[in-house]
């Protein structure tokens, strides 16, 4: 999905358009070179924890990291999208 967002596609065009091998190939760019917004966090977090630094408080790139959602909730929520079908039937009524 992250790279549909990035290619400005659906998941449906990749689907159509992307051989296996250039998939692939994409896998091993993410693994090197993060496709997701997640490289743009640990960017963030690392300039919260020089900026503090600055200041003379020591704050690690865990701490400064977002955090979107802890073990706990994902293992409360279940399936995030289980509601999902209820609501949009229960809007089209």
């Amino acid at each position: 999905m992250s790279l549909a967002l990035r290619m400005g596609r659906t998941l449906g065009e990749l689907r159509n358009t992307l051989s296996v091998g250039e998939l692939m190939m994409w896998a091993e760019y993410d693994r090197e070179n993060p496709i997701s917004d997640i490289r743009a966090d640990i960017r963030n977090a690392q300039l919260v924890s020089a900026i503090y630094g600055s200041q003379g408080v020591k704050v690690g790139i865990d701490e400064a990291t977002l955090q979107w959602s802890s073990s706990e909730e994902e293992a409360d929520e279940g399936d995030p999208f289980a509601g999902l079908e209820a609501a949009f039937m229960a809007a089209s009524k």
